[in-house]
């Protein structure tokens, strides 16, 4: 089995409020997509690293980390999942799975993207998740109207690694403005993907708190 690691860092990351994209700030002593980058990149599966970033840095980021072999880059699009689909395109016909992750996730642990392609072998699709610890709300109008089950509620996350060809036909199709990851598409196909409950802290940068959370403790590591 082959696979290939596509690393969504094609945003502005404007809620985080900084003129350098979150991804690209150092952190930890390295870039915050590298940690990313680098933990698909340990694993033999994965052949191949895409990585998706804003057009104008493209050149400048290939050339510098032209030694890393595995790595691809392609420009980002417009939206998240136009970055996805521009990457999609240098996908090889011998990959088998692809995984899906974003770059502001930089916890993501080796052992969570095994267990992660382990289960969407055997079931074609699977995404990393998180229990919700809260309870709730479906909130209208500034008032609740609804009391969720937490019981069934978990928090998607990234990697979410799908047999490649499925993959490629969920994105050959329209995709709603509505969406917000890739499982959506994966569903839309009628196909139920598991689920793994990740091990260890996945959370995904987006405030300046996030990112010093994940600074403490890739300093502890």
């Amino acid at each position: 089995m082959i696979a290939a690691a596509i690393i969504a860092a094609g945003g502005g990351g404007k809620r985080f409020g900084s003129e350098t994209p979150k991804q690209f700030l150092q952190l930890a002593g390295k870039p915050v997509f590298l940690w990313s980058v680098e933990a698909f990149s340990s694993l033999k599966v994965f052949k191949t690293i895409i990585v998706s970033v804003p057009s104008d840095m493209l050149d400048s980021l290939s050339k510098k980390y032209k030694k890393m072999s595995k790595i691809k880059w392609v420009c980002g699009g417009k939206e998240r999942f136009d970055s996805i689909k521009n990457a999609l395109k240098l996908i090889d016909d011998k990959i088998d799975f692809v995984a899906v992750h974003d770059a502001a996730r930089p916890l993501i642990n080796k052992s969570d993207i095994e267990r992660v392609l382990s289960q969407a072998k055997l079931s074609r699709a699977a995404i990393a998740v998180e229990k919700t610890k809260d309870t709730i709300k479906a909130v209208k109008n500034g008032r609740i109207i609804k009391t969720l089950d937490r019981k069934v509620l978990w928090n998607a996350q990234t990697p979410q690694i799908f047999e490649k060809n499925l993959l490629l036909k969920a994105y050959s199709k329209t995709i709603p403005n509505a969406t917000t990851d890739d499982s959506q598409l994966i569903e839309r196909l009628k196909i139920k993907p598991s689920i793994v409950e990740s091990n260890f802290p996945n959370f995904k940068i987006t405030t300046k708190a996030d990112f010093n959370l994940a600074q403490g403790l890739l300093k502890c590591l």
